[in-house]
């Protein structure tokens, strides 16, 4: 009797067991299964985003090139880092190529980087005229610093050492700024202002 009790015991035990198993493994193959399609809804909604975003922007800009938009973009971007709150009605780009002078004057330093000068004006006037010039870092951010409105000290033309040195002092002060797309409603509108030279 005590025998057939604890053969019954053990494979009671046994049964058990191996539904215990069989439970776990469902539950982890529908973890699995569940997880899986969590990812693969995050995957496709990340997909469709950038789409969204891609899709917008290409409307917004509608058949510009990518260096108008660049340009738009960053004016955009410089005149929300200066406080400007009227539109330009005039944008100049210069592209300068390798080792540029800062200055256009004897002695001055030179970029070693091709650069982009970009002046924007709300008013034609050289007070309401902002002058950049930058280099993109690929990353989504540009190196700048502001040029002088103006040459009117003697120095620039008499003075190859103070220009070198005033030259330096502007190459120093590059800073940089993350261009967003925060502004790229502004930018389509003043896209059709640009004027590459």
């Amino acid at each position: 009797m005590n025998k057939n009790i604890i053969i019954s015991v053990i494979l009671g035990v046994s049964i058990l067991s191996a539904c215990s198993k069989q439970a776990e493994q469902t539950i982890k193959n529908s973890s699995d299964s569940s997880s899986s399609k969590i990812e693969s809804i995050s995957s496709s909604s990340i997909v469709s985003q950038n789409e969204a975003v891609n899709q917008q922007q290409s409307s917004v800009f509608g058949d510009y090139s990518a260096e108008q938009i660049e340009y738009a973009r960053v004016t955009e971007e410089l005149m929300n880092y200066y406080k400007i709150t009227e539109q330009p009605v005039a944008i100049n780009v210069v592209k300068n190529g390798e080792n540029h002078p800062v200055f256009p004057f004897a002695g001055s330093v030179t970029v070693p980087q091709a650069t982009i000068t970009l002046s924007f004006s709300t008013d034609n006037t050289m007070a309401g005229t902002v002058i950049v010039t930058y280099s993109s870092n690929h990353n989504g951010s540009i190196n700048f610093y502001r040029d002088p409105n103006h040459y009117q000290d003697e120095r620039y033309i008499k003075d190859s050492d103070w220009v070198k040195q005033e030259s330096q002092k502007l190459l120093d002060s590059t800073q940089t700024l993350e261009i967003s797309i925060t502004y790229d409603s502004q930018a389509a509108q003043i896209i059709s202002k640009i004027q590459v030279q």
